[in-house]
């Protein structure tokens, strides 16, 4: 795996375009294991459901907060 590099001076747009990348990476990766299915466990399937779930509502909560009026994310972009 890459390493996770996200430095201070990265703005909020450049934290959520990253995101967007390794989102768009990921989906890519789970259309491949769709067309070449494997066996997993029910149980760690809905597990991997899940977190895809909540890394969804993550970036769109990001991207909400980005386009909000009266929102001041500047300096925001260390933390990813």
């Amino acid at each position: 795996m890459e390493p996770n590099h996200f430095t201070a001076t990265a703005g909020p747009q450049e934290v959520v375009a990253k995101i967007d990348q390794k989102a768009l990476r990921l989906s890519a990766l789970l259309r491949d294991i769709d067309n070449h299915p494997i066996e997993i466990e029910p149980q760690l399937r809905d597990q991997l459901d899940d977190i895809l779930e909540m890394l969804a509502v993550r970036i769109a909560a990001t991207r909400a907060l980005l386009h909000s009026p009266g929102i001041n994310l500047e300096g925001a972009g260390s933390a990813a």
